[in-house]
């Protein structure tokens, strides 16, 4: 073996096994040969037994660590305090589980904390259930009132309205949707009722309603200006000494209307005969504007 042979494998031999200079010194004969491995193999048994010591050392200190780990999670867990360990503190809290459960049926479960959870959730909702109706009525109720108000309205409406004489078409299904639109539109205000039972009419915040001049605008005067723009009116006449009568002649000298705008003028005449406001209605149906 070559000197620099030498040292190297005495390096190694060294870091390894961690001889000293007299153990190394063993390995070799007189003449420098390498002899007697006893030292090396004796060296790598106790090695390798200190390594299974370590290895054994740690991996029980590993599992104690993990054993107290745990343990001391499920004595959290269920509130224990004991110096019991491993498998015996498992078997000591299930046997107080058990004890609590046979006597959990003799205990007053209205206490715990869960049921009293339970109650406050059930009672709430009872209240918002019963808050949700209440509100349900009121607004099937206020309902109810208004229409029962608003039938009282468009039968003075009405009144008012054929006071007026209003120049319906001689179709009465014509007629009645002239009608029905002048009532949808009184439908739209909203109303209540005084003592005497006339009709107030409320502005679109539940107050009474007043004009530009801060005067409160009563229902006649709501309901005509509604009806003055659906309808006309028969125009008023001076009446003679001997009566004013609608003319019979020539158009612009009393004959018969020739458009729908003489006939109309023929209608607006105050002191009209039933007979004439007939004819003349039919004659607005059939003429040419």
């Amino acid at each position: 073996m070559k000197p620099e042979e030498q040292t190297k494998l005495n390096e190694a031999l060294v870091k390894v096994f961690k001889l000293t200079e007299e153990q190394v010194s063993q390995l070799y004969n007189g003449d420098g040969d390498l002899t007697d491995l006893s030292v090396v193999v004796k060296a790598d048994e106790h090695r390798v037994a200190k390594f299974n010591a370590d290895k054994t050392s740690q991996l029980n200190r590993g599992i104690k660590e993990g054993a107290e780990k745990v343990e001391k999670a499920i004595k959290e867990k269920y509130a224990v305090e004991s110096d019991l360990i491993g498998v015996e503190l498992v078997e000591s809290i299930i046997s107080k589980q058990v004890e609590e459960t046979s006597t959990a049926s003799t205990k007053d479960i209205s206490k715990h904390p869960e049921y009293i959870k339970l109650e406050s959730n059930i009672s709430k909702q009872l209240k918002d259930r019963d808050k949700e109706w209440e509100e349900k009525l009121a607004s099937r109720e206020a309902e109810f009132n208004k229409e029962a108000i608003f039938g009282r309205v468009s039968k003075k409406a009405l009144t008012n309205l054929e006071s007026r004489k209003p120049i319906l078409p001689s179709d009465p299904v014509k007629a009645q949707v002239w009608r029905d639109t002048y009532l949808n539109e009184l439908r739209a205000a909203s109303y209540q009722e005084a003592d005497d039972g006339m009709p107030i009419v409320l502005d679109k915040e539940g107050n009474v309603m007043k004009n530009i001049h801060g005067h409160t605008v009563t229902f006649d005067e709501f309901e005509k200006s509604i009806s003055d723009k659906y309808f006309e009116y028969p125009t008023a006449q001076q009446r003679s000494s001997s009566g004013n009568q609608p003319p019979t002649g020539p158009p612009g000298v009393g004959g018969e209307p020739r458009t729908k705008a003489e006939a109309l003028a023929r209608l607006k005449v105050e002191n009209i005969t039933p007979e004439d406001r007939k004819k003349y209605t039919e004659l607005m149906d059939n003429l040419k504007d």
